[in-house]
């Protein structure tokens, strides 16, 4: 069977022979990528301080000892979902893909997806807890590829206030493609003041038709702003 990224890079360390978790820990503390420790209660015993960055926990938090459903996050509603997925890795042994998705940066909400693993560990052939690794999944749209340039983040909060919110929100549909009567169907207003707004913003942006605005938009990262009221921010999907 081929072993998945977090159990090649886990591998060294990984063995029936471990004693504890100590020497996971000395791995992951010379790591800076995505790494979670629990033992058999699915109650954390480690998470790398860039797991802590994403999982935007305050820095004061002690996570260790904690269940899910114990850390001031939002993903904490996710904790049954979360707790089942480790007890069915602990119980069957093998290796579970999992997407989730973190919003983080205090005021300045963001939104970062994570692809990754959650497998067990054992200690004289019995489960001792699991790992889960995660790896960064970036946002691409064809303006990137078009203008070779490196994908972003998305972003929660409101960018700025040259439009206002509503304007921000048929800003969100346009950027999606969708035409003047399907952004009135999707913020139930008519299609008049859809049309009547985009006029209104094509003004403020000084541009006189789609392509432009779209470069106008682009050129100040609205193309990066996602209002959460459109997107279900914090999914947990076992894959």
């Amino acid at each position: 069977m081929t072993k998945s990224t977090g159990e090649k890079l886990a591998s060294c360390v990984i063995t029936p022979s471990i004693e504890s978790f100590d020497s996971l820990i000395q791995f992951m503390e010379k790591s800076d990528q995505f790494w979670v420790i629990k033992d058999t209660e699915s109650r954390f015993v480690y998470m790398t301080d860039i797991a802590r960055h994403y999982c935007d926990l305050p820095k004061d938090f002690k996570v260790e000892g904690m269940l899910d459903s114990e850390c001031p996050a939002s993903w904490s509603e996710h904790a049954p979902a979360i707790q089942n997925n480790d007890n069915v890795v602990r119980t069957t042994g093998k290796t579970k893909n999992i997407l989730n998705t973190f919003t983080y940066g205090g005021r300045e909400k963001r939104i970062q997806p994570f692809l990754g693993d959650v497998f067990p560990i054992y200690k004289d052939k019995k489960c001792i807890g699991t790992v889960a690794y995660l790896k960064k999944l970036e946002f691409y749209s064809m303006h990137h590829f078009i203008r070779g340039e490196y994908p972003s983040e998305l972003v929660l909060s409101k960018p700025d206030d040259f439009f206002t919110d509503r304007e921000f929100d048929v800003l969100f549909f346009i950027l999606q493609s969708l035409k003047p009567k399907e952004i009135a169907i999707q913020l139930n207003i008519s299609h008049r003041t859809v049309s009547n707004k985009v006029h209104s913003m094509y003004q403020k942006a000084g541009v006189n038709n789609l392509s432009e605005f779209k470069q106008f938009c682009i050129s100040k990262g609205y193309d990066r702003y996602a209002p959460t009221k459109f997107i279900n921010p914090n999914p947990f999907i076992v894959l």
